[in-house]
């Protein structure tokens, strides 16, 4: 199994279509190579920021192929999860063929689980991929699973299981996990903004979709604060970058790439086109320059 040994910026890539809405694999392995270039520690693929829902299984495993060519196993945490365990361990067993070490499954969603339901769903999928590292993805707002941090402790006790990705919760919620779980026990936040606190928190890293626009102010910030560095001087620039790309919008994540020269495609999952107000604002955010990093 493969764990961090310093926070980590983990980057939620978007996952790019054409104009028709096909999958573009090749602009999508382009994106990944120039995040590696911008020294971001790794990816988790394909998930909420890269449209896992709208994805078919096998585009999503030629996702998760992707990442493993650019990045290789121990950085790429490979998203596999669904709405039932029959079709995460069918893709769990299917990506670990393809070479991934670390799988993360979101919760069980629309239909929300119970406790013993969701411990379950954990304990099959961990068993029908052993000697991989999982995560399980919390994210309530989405999923409509509710994790309380004592069932998180619980879930920290199913084999195999290292770690959770936790979104949509404030600070204070994330906090609650850290001090609910084992010392060992992995935690990434998808609070990009938290960057700085939540390593003070103990946390192993952040899996950020802001990064997909500016990696190099996210990975300076995550390499000051994992050499032990104040990185405090970053947090205005880091606010104005959630701001600016509307906390992780996918619309305006790829309109910020396209802006960058990268191509971002058009977003498959039904969601308004960024208006001209938020457009002028990430313009205005990268005009400022991305924070550059030593390596």
């Amino acid at each position: 199994m493969t764990a961090p040994s310093r926070f980590q910026l983990i980057a939620a890539p978007v996952t790019v279509f054409d104009d028709d809405g096909g999958l573009d694999l090749d602009s999508t392995r382009r994106l990944f190579g120039w995040l590696q270039e911008t020294g971001v520690d790794g990816v988790f693929t394909p998930g909420t920021t890269g449209e896992f829902t709208a994805l078919d299984d096998d585009e999503r495993l030629a996702v998760i192929e992707a990442a493993l060519e650019v990045f290789g196993a121990a950085s790429v945490i490979a998203h596999i999860g669904a709405a039932t365990a029959r079709q995460t361990i069918r893709l769990a067993q299917a990506a670990q063929r393809a070479g991934a070490t670390r799988l993360a499954a979101i919760t069980p969603y629309y239909f929300p689980a119970g406790e013993s339901a969701l411990v379950e769903h954990v304990t099959r999928v961990a068993d029908a991929a052993p000697g991989a590292s999982h995560y399980v993805y919390v994210f309530p707002p989405r999923a409509g699973t509710a994790v309380a941090p004592a069932t998180l402790a619980r879930l920290a006790g199913v084999p195999g299981l290292v770690g959770a990705k936790v979104s949509g919760l404030t600070l204070a919620e994330n906090e609650a996990y850290r001090a609910a779980v084992p010392a060992g026990f992995e935690l990434f936040s998808g609070n990009d903004i938290d960057l700085v606190r939540l390593a003070e928190a103990g946390f192993s890293g952040v899996v950020s979709g802001v990064s997909n626009v500016f990696p190099e102010l996210f990975v300076k910030a995550a390499r000051a604060v994992a050499a032990g560095e104040g990185a405090a001087e970053l947090q205005p620039r880091i606010d104005a970058a959630v701001a600016a790309t509307g906390v992780a919008d996918i619309g305006l994540l790829k309109a910020g790439l396209t802006r960058r020269g990268l191509a971002a495609g058009i977003p498959r999952i039904s969601i308004d086109a960024p208006d001209d107000a938020a457009l002028a604002v990430l313009e205005n955010a990268l005009q400022a320059g991305p924070a550059r990093h030593s390596r």
